[in-house]
This record gives structure tokens, C-alpha cells and sequence, in this order.
């Protein structure tokens, strides 16, 4: 596959209208590739159809972009890129076109108000007027993608098609939804959550099967025309709540993954692990804009620094860096940024290339439940009403990931697709408020493997309480409420005590022990004095503990060679440190010997992996904002004596000291990331 070993990608954005006859009369396609191959990028993704449904094209489906006067931009592309010796990537906008929208009404989707998408003003969630939202249950639209997608694959050639916005923004009202609804289950959709039962969580993996029986019409409408043309959809919205409905069904439909992203360095560490895991084939593509810290800041422009570890990050993951560029209206670019911040970042890390992909080596995984992106208590609520906001189900395992990183404890961010083979010591569910049973199925068969489970909050298949040997009984009403250990949890709840509990701003789940065989009981929960959100109270700006309680807060449940850890809430979204070291000390409890040691700082993430039998580290240094400044004295220590290191590239010699049976790496100075080898 032509994506094998190609890193450095590039993607112009230009959704731009057509009203100004101004434009994109400034396009200069020499230009560009020009830019593009003295920075050293290796593809380039070019844009066929904006958001705006103007194709940069001749067309015979839809209307061409008025502003390029019938230039055939993206052919004018394809050729230049390909005799600089550059992939291609076409581009193509799906659900969001605002000329379908604008000329089939039939094909718009109708929100849970009744509304269709440019009707909103100043809305979130695209609810602003500037996007014509179509539906691709649609037959008539589908029909429309796939007459486009088939005359692109026979008027050009090119290696592969990135297909965008493969979500819904919101529930699709719309007849042809309601229909396809009553056809396969013989009930309307619903108009009111409802958590607690079935027949509404089967309705939101429905929607998931949808999208990705789409996103398969789709690639198979390209692979009718030229199997070999790679296709990615867009996966970003695999981050977002359960209403997009993006869900790791879409890798059914890929060839990699890829999406863009615009969070800082712990974010994209996450979603690479995630990325690197469940893609089919490697590398993935992690996208973020040239523009700090995102697109709408079209002038901006993140440091060398920033983008050198955006680049690096994704490149010890095995995955690919495409720098998204903002074009100005008028078509023309800013080539500075290639012939020299580009062309710099791409020199540098060019040369680690050859040593990435190979197996990590971890201690846990994360598992990411893209099944389950949704808050439980959030029930009765009218569909008009819902949060689109990445609550808990995002926030808790990213928690997770953090405390891991700051602790040096080796980890990976897995899919479902990866539970039946993963083989770290144990699996971390953080806040997973359903399982599907084929999940459950490897979970319970990774568990007679010997693995290990932590569960925080909910407990999301049945199966699992009757493994843990409990029965949940609902959730507390005090939103505030502590953890209590007992003796037998002293060590894990290292200074915290019965008069000194762990705090937990939120309510903790309630069960009761219904099998005691081989339970035992780490902390209880305890209570305020008063009701959180009254008017009485025991102390006027807080809710100190007063209600000590029998009530399992924290079990530890041995279950043959395995060891499972529930817990009533997510310790681990804790801010105070000694909080976030009870969880560490969970995880750390429930693994071996760690396959590396290190003292790097919170902000330094550690990664090792193995390729054709060598073993490799990289050190990144992930301070959030600008200037990232050096950090001194690291060491990362390994198994066995005498054993030697030395930077790649370079080919410096590190320093090693022998601790008995083991290595210690010492790294005097850490800049912006380091590679090493050890043998």
C-alpha cells in the first residue's frame, strides 16, 4: 500500500464560497507544489469538494467554484504533485454540502425541533447557518455521493481519498430516518433518553451500524471504480458523544485511520495509542491545523517547537502528521511556511523514520469503549434538550492517561477490536457505562487468561457484576462524597484515613456484595453531614464527612489467577495529586514487574517499543504551551545488567549505570524529544 513509510502529508482548507469574484482567482497550483516539495512533504490531499458543495473540478454532478473560471484545480494538482514525486489524496466533503442542500431540500436532515441546519443562527455544534446538513440515509443523496465519487475515480488518478464528516451533528428527524427506523423495528424514534432502557441503547448503536453501512456504501462506490485508491473517512468525531455517531464500526469501511484534532500534546498522545491500535493498516493520520490552536485563528501560526513535537508524537506511534493549512479567500498561500518552517520540521524528523512501528511494551491499556459515549444520568431528557458536551466517558479514561504518562507507567489506549487480544496485566474501564456482549465475551476471556480488570463507576454488562460478584443498586444522592479506606486498603490509600477520606466531587455508584467469596472490601463510602444542594450544611463553603457508612466503596474481587478492582466512582479524574496516586497505586497493585522504570516529570512521556529485534525509546517532552524549556537528569531504567544505549541519528552514547541486575539510562538533558536505542 502506497502509504507504507509516507509520514509528511499536507492539506490546504478551502471551504470557501463563491459570492466574491475575488475568490480563489489567486490559485497558483506551481506555486503550491513548489512549496510542498521543498518542505519534503510526501502527500498531499487536495480538495475535490468543500463544504460548500463547489466542486474544483468539471463537473457534470453539482457546479463548479465560479472563481476558477473552469481551471480544473484539482487535475492541474494531481499532475504537478505526481512529477514532484508527491501521493495524492483526493478530498471529498460527505453530509455537509451546502449545494445538495440548497438544491435537493428532500435530502436535508431535520433536528428534534424540526429544523433544517441553515435555519439555526450562532448556534454550537454547527448550528450557525453556515452548514447545509444532508442526510446520508437518503437514497437520493446516496445515489448523488456515489455518481460523484465514481467520476472523480474515472477522470483522475490518484492514490487515495480522504472522505469527511462521516457523522450525523445531531439526530436526524428527517422521513427518511423515520422510516428506515420503522422498518427495522416497528417503533417512531424516540423523543426522550432513556439510559435505563434497551430499546433506547439499541437505538443509538442502530445509528451507529448506519453511518457505518454508509460509510462502506461509500468506499464501495470508489472500489467499484479503482480498488487500488486507499479510502479514509473521517474519525475524529470518534471522541465525540454518542449523537454523531462515529463508532469504531467505521473501520470496517477504512483502509487506516485518520482525523483531525486540535487539543494539546496529551490529547494526540491518547488518540495516537487509539489510532495506532484499531487502525487496519499503519501508519494512521493525525491532522492538526498550521493555525494555533485551531483554524478559526486563521493568521496564527503554532512555534517550530510545537509543530516538531505534533510531528514526532504521531511518529513514534507509527502514525503520519498532515499539517492543515487555511488557503485565503482569494486562493493564494503563505509559502513561507513551507520553504522554511515546514521544510526545517520535516528535515529533522525525516531521519527517525526508518525506526518507528513494532509492538509497544506496556503494562496496561486504556480501554476506549466507543459503545458507551454517553452519561447514564442523563435520562428523561427530551432529545431537544441533550448535552453534545464530552463528558465523563471522554474525561475519565483521558484522566487515566494522564496520571500514567506523569507516573512512567507503560500503557496503550485500545478499541474494543483490540480486547480479545490484548495481553497487558490489566485493563483499565474508566467510567464504560455499557458493554456490549461480544465485548464482554473478551473481557470475560481475557480475564481467564489471567488479566487483570480496574473498573470505575458504572458497571456496564450484567456479567460483569456477576464476575465481581455484586449486584448495583443505584447511585447516591449527595453529589460529594468521600472514600474511607479500610485496613486492608491502607496501603493503596497511602495518606488518606477514616477521619482523613478521599475526596470524590460526585456521586458514587451503590451495590451490594451478593457473592463474598474472595472480596475484599479496600474503602467504604462516607457522606456529608447534610444533602448536597440544600440549604443546611455543616460547614458554610464546603462538605466535610459525617456519615460513615458500610457501603463498598472500593472491592478488590479475585477471580482465579485474576485480580478485578471496581471502584464506586472514577478515582482517577481526581485533581489533587495524593488522589491521583490512589489510583497509580490501583494499577500499579494489579501489574508486575514494569517493563521500564523512569523519574521523568509529569509533563515527559517515556514509550519503548521493539522492531526487527531491537528495542527503541523516545522521550517527548509535552509541555502544554510555549516556550517548552529543557528539562535535566532523567534517567529511564531496564531490565538486565550492563546494558548499553545510544541516541539515534546521532549515534551518541548515553551514559548507563548497573543497579544490581538492572540498567539505569541516564539522559543529562531533554530538549524537545530524544530516540534512543538499547541493546
Amino acid at each position: 500500500m502506497w502509504i507504507e513509510g509516507n509520514y509528511r502529508r499536507n492539506l490546504m482548507d478551502m471551504h470557501i464560497d463563491d459570492w466574491n469574484e475575488e475568490f480563489l482567482t489567486k490559485i497558483n497550483c506551481e506555486e503550491y507544489v513548489e512549496a510542498l516539495k521543498d518542505a519534503g512533504v510526501q502527500a498531499a490531499m487536495v480538495k475535490a469538494k468543500p463544504h460548500t458543495g463547489l466542486c474544483y473540478y468539471p463537473t457534470s454532478i453539482g457546479r463548479m467554484h465560479k472563481g476558477l473560471h473552469g481551471k480544473d484545480f484539482l487535475g492541474e494538482m494531481i499532475q504537478r504533485c505526481h512529477e514532484a514525486g508527491i501521493a495524492v489524496e483526493v478530498y471529498f466533503t460527505q453530509v455537509f454540502d451546502n449545494w445538495a442542500y440548497e438544491n435537493h431540500p428532500e435530502w436535508r436532515t431535520v433536528g428534534p425541533d424540526g429544523k433544517n441546519f441553515r435555519e439555526y443562527r450562532n448556534g454550537g455544534n454547527f448550528k450557525t447557518g453556515r452548514y447545509g446538513i444532508v442526510c446520508p440515509n437518503n437514497e437520493g443523496y446516496r445515489e448523488y455521493v456515489k455518481e460523484n465519487l465514481q467520476e472523480l475515480n474515472r477522470n483522475y488518478q490518484f492514490e487515495g481519498m480522504f472522505l469527511d464528516m462521516t457523522f450525523w451533528p445531531d439526530i436526524c428527524y428527517c422521513p427518511s430516518c423515520r422510516k428506515k427506523y420503522l422498518e427495522e423495528t416497528g417503533r417512531e424514534l424516540p423523543r426522550t433518553l432513556r439510559w435505563d432502557r434497551k430499546e433506547f441503547r439499541e437505538f443509538v448503536y442502530l445509528r451507529e451500524k448506519w453511518m457505518a453501512d454508509y460509510a462502506k456504501f461509500a468506499t464501495a462506490a470508489i472500489k467499484e471504480i479503482n480498488p487500488e485508491v486507499t479510502v479514509e473517512h473521517q474519525f475524529s468525531m470518534i471522541t465525540s458523544p454518542w449523537i454523531n455517531a462515529s463508532s469504531e464500526l467505521l473501520m470496517e469501511a477504512v483502509d487506516y485511520a485518520g482525523g483531525d484534532y486540535y487539543g494539546g500534546f496529551l490529547q494526540q498522545s491518547f488518540i495516537n495509542k487509539y489510532y495506532k491500535n484499531v487502525s487496519p493498516a499503519l501508519p494512521f493520520i493525525y491532522h492538526t491545523s498550521r493555525c494555533d490552536p485551531e483554524l478559526v485563528f486563521h493568521t496564527t501560526t503554532k512555534t517550530k517547537e510545537e509543530l516538531l513535537l505534533h510531528v514526532m508524537t504521531a511518529l513514534v506511534h507509527n502514525g503520519a502528521f498532515l499539517l492543515v493549512d487555511a488557503i485565503n479567500p482569494d486562493g493564494s498561500i503563505v509559502p513561507e511556511v513551507y520553504h522554511g518552517l515546514m521544510k526545517e520540521v520535516y528535515s529533522i524528523t525525516r531521519r527517525y523514520e526508518s525506526y518507528v512501528s513494532g509492538a509497544f511494551n506496556h503494562n496496561a491499556a486504556i480501554w476506549f469503549a466507543s459503545h458507551a459515549k454517553y452519561d447514564p444520568d442523563e435520562n428523561g431528557v427530551d432529545t431537544c434538550d441533550k448535552s453534545f458536551d464530552r463528558k465523563i466517558y471522554m474525561d475519565a479514561p483521558v484522566a487515566a492517561s494522564s496520571i500514567l504518562r506523569s507516573t512512567n507507567l507503560p500503557y496503550e489506549v485500545i478499541g474494543s477490536r483490540n480486547l480479545e487480544g490484548e495481553r497487558a496485566e490489566v485493563i483499565i474501564l474508566s467510567n464504560v457505562a455499557a458493554i456490549r456482549e461480544e465485548e464482554m465475551d473478551a473481557l470475560e476471556a481475557y480475564v481467564k487468561r489471567g488479566g487483570n480488570l480496574y473498573v470505575s463507576g458504572p458497571i456496564g454488562n450484567p456479567r460483569l457484576e456477576k464476575l465481581l460478584g455484586v449486584k448495583v443498586l443505584g447511585k447516591t444522592g449527595h453529589q460529594f462524597t468521600y472514600l474511607s479506606p479500610t485496613k486492608e486498603g491502607e496501603e493503596i490509600f497511602e495518606k488518606f484515613s477514616r477521619k482523613v477520606p478521599l475526596t470524590i466531587p460526585m456521586a458514587q455508584y451503590e451495590l451490594e456484595i451478593v457473592d463474598e467469596n474472595e472480596i475484599t472490601v479496600l474503602a467504604t463510602q462516607t457522606l456529608p453531614y447534610t444533602m448536597t444542594g440544600t440549604e443546611e450544611f455543616a460547614a458554610i463553603h464546603s462538605n466535610p464527612p459525617g456519615i460513615y457508612t458500610d457501603q463498598p466503596g472500593v472491592i478488590r474481587k479475585m477471580a482465579g489467577p485474576s485480580t478485578l478492582i471496581w471502584s464506586a466512582a472514577p478515582i482517577e479524574l481526581s485533581k489533587p495529586y495524593w488522589s491521583r496516586q490512589v489510583f497509580y497505586n490501583i494499577i500499579r497493585s494489579l501489574c508486575g514487574k514494569l517493563v521500564f522504570e523512569s523519574n521523568a516529570p509529569k509533563y515527559v512521556e517515556v514509550i519503548n517499543w521493539n522492531k526487527e529485534g531491537r528495542n527503541y525509546f523516545a522521550l517527548l517532552n509535552q509541555q502544554e504551551e510555549a516556550p517548552i524549556v529543557p528539562v535535566y537528569d532523567i534517567y529511564v531504567e531496564v531490565e538486565g545488567a550492563g546494558k548499553t544505549a545510544k541516541e539515534l541519528v546521532s549515534g551518541k552514547v548515553l551514559k548507563t549505570e548497573i543497579l544490581g541486575d538492572r540498567t539505569r539510562i541516564l539522559i543529562d538533558k531533554l530538549e524537545l524529544f530524544m530516540l534512543f536505542e538499547v541493546e
